[in-house]
């Protein structure tokens, strides 16, 4: 009697042991689970660092490779999870089936294909037609989410390889013209005084390139100096934003050739009919929660075939995702449509282009007078446009405007103008111009700031430095045989500007030297005692 109490204590101790080894096991083995979920997703989201956006573009183009990119492979990861991590198919199996023979049969009914029957139907007889019926798609869908986010991220890998050669980094001066520290004036004006350089280098790199005829190759093969044109960058951001709409049509249509859904043209209005009109699964079959598998074994030679029912759980999954994947895609085409009709009008029309140039210029001058550029300085306007900025420079202005603001682009737009007319000093025509009030308050400062030596300076020059309207026009100019400038023999000042033209009552901000000639004294002679170095001409840059 004591030796089966003893027995049955020891049966219950060991049982109670395995308990709690079984549910110290499951507990491990759940721990484990969630720590490589964990570790999957911060994979996953590690692995989403190259669909960082940049700012070389607008909003919708980052609805298409940035958005959709990432929620696509999201969706894929979270599909993975339930096929792999989980058990995607159930099947109901014959009760003579042990747990072998029904995991080999969730298996084989997952690598192959099911079909389906409505539940108020008969099998069909024929083999053939159970395989006309058959879902291929489900185990898929993970792939096939992940190609769609690679196709999406084309346009913008395109665009950004091919608008870099083009030597305008226009990424490089969207950043540089919204960082913050740009909220200090000093390092504002230094930032701006930068942006200005480099985009009126570029912009003078193209027009090199172009008009370069040394190369053999470049003249007989146009498509070789493709990206030193002055419209490249736009042509080929115009280029990206076809690209963009393609690539939705492209997906939509792949949509409906994967889940092979030729009931309905449009697979996404198709399905939404359905849900309004109260039409499950049951009856139009898409996405069926429960299907037939058919499969057969080779038992003593023969070969027994067997038909089981299975419930496809992922499918509650895919038609969500597919629904909202439709819906998104349809507003992201109209968004990407209109936005790609908005950039071909402002990019391809010229008085787009003159009407932005005009409004920023207009936002520079006097608030009383707002129509000077509109009336005065029209002509100018378009000449700084067709020969200096061009297309591309009106691409990198509207960039900067879109990114950094209005105000930012305003002033990067009056450094720019300021600089054309530097080289066209032809073009300054009113007295209204800031450059010219600029070059006589540097003019003005000069001034004051040599009067404690003024009369000593004019005992030794023979003349006097002064810069004025009503001087310069009394002034005349010796020219040779060709028409250059040449020094005056009588003592007084001449006003020479690098271009070789004279203009009076006007400073431009081009460097310009102002020539002092010494009359021919005996006095200055004696002086200087015969030495040529204290003869020499004193010239006074003036750099604006």
């Amino acid at each position: 009697m004591q030796s089966l109490r003893s027995t049955s204590y020891y049966r219950k101790r060991r049982e109670t042991a395995f308990s709690r080894h079984g549910r110290d096991t499951s507990s491990i083995h759940h721990a484990a689970v969630v720590e490589v979920g964990a570790m999957v997703l911060q994979n996953m989201f590690s692995a989403l660092s190259f669909l960082h956006y940049r700012k070389d573009d607008d909003f919708v183009d980052r609805l298409s490779y940035f958005y959709t990119s990432s929620f696509l492979i999201m969706m894929a990861v979270l599909v993975s999870f339930k096929q792999f991590g989980g058990r995607p198919l159930e099947c109901w199996v014959p009760a003579q089936f042990t747990a072998s023979w029904e995991a080999y049969t969730e298996m084989y009914c997952w690598a192959q294909n099911t079909y389906w029957v409505p539940i108020e139907q008969d099998i069909p007889v024929d083999i053939s037609e159970r395989e006309y019926r058959q879902i291929s798609y489900y185990q898929w869908v993970p792939f096939f989410l992940l190609i769609q986010a690679f196709l999406y991220y084309i346009p913008c890998l395109m665009w950004r390889l091919m608008s870099d050669k083009s030597g305008i980094r226009l990424n490089d001066i969207v950043q540089m013209a919204t960082e913050k520290e740009n909220i200090e004036p000093d390092y504002r004006i230094r930032t701006i005084e930068s942006l200005s350089r480099h985009i009126e280098a570029a912009l003078r790199y193209q027009h090199t390139a172009t008009s370069r005829t040394e190369y053999t190759l470049h003249r007989v093969f146009k498509c070789f100096n493709m990206r030193y044109y002055e419209s490249y960058v736009t042509g080929m951001y115009l280029a990206t934003k076809i690209m963009y709409v393609g690539n939705i049509l492209t997906n939509l249509v792949l949509v409906n050739k994967f889940l092979e859904t030729d009931e309905y043209s449009v697979y996404g209005l198709g399905v939404l009919r359905d849900l309004l009109f109260g039409r499950t699964w049951m009856e139009s079959g898409n996405f069926p929660r429960v299907t037939l598998c058919d499969f057969e074994v080779r038992v003593l030679g023969n070969n027994q075939r067997h038909s089981v029912q299975c419930v496809l759980v992922i499918n509650i999954f895919n038609e969500k995702i597919f629904i909202l994947i439709w819906l998104w895609f349809t507003l992201l085409f109209v968004a990407s449509a209109l936005d790609m009709l908005y950039w071909f009008s402002i990019s391809m029309f010229h008085r787009d282009r003159l009407r932005f140039v005009l409004r920023h210029l207009e936002l520079t001058t006097d608030p009383d007078k707002p129509e000077l550029f509109r009336k005065e300085k029209r002509k100018q306007v378009e000449h700084f446009l067709r020969t200096y900025l061009k297309v591309d420079g009106v691409l990198v202005l509207r960039m900067i405007a879109m990114h950094a603001g209005v105000m930012f682009c305003t002033e990067i737009t009056d450094a720019l103008w300021k600089r054309y007319l530097s080289q066209h000093p032809e073009n300054l025509i009113d007295e209204d111009s800031s450059l010219i009030t600029f070059a006589r308050a540097q003019s003005i400062r000069r001034k004051r700031h040599d009067s404690t030596n003024s009369e000593s300076h004019q005992r030794s020059t023979g003349g006097s430095f002064r810069l004025n309207r009503t001087q310069s026009t009394n002034r005349s100019l010796n020219t040779d045989n060709k028409g250059n400038p040449q020094q005056t023999s009588a003592g007084g000042t001449t006003v020479v500007s690098r271009f070789g033209k004279v203009r009076a009552g006007i400073v431009t901000s081009t460097p310009t030297k102002v020539v002092i000639n010494s009359p021919p004294s005996e006095s200055a002679d004696s002086t200087n005692n015969g030495d040529p170095l204290k003869e020499k001409r004193e010239s006074v840059p003036l750099a604006v």
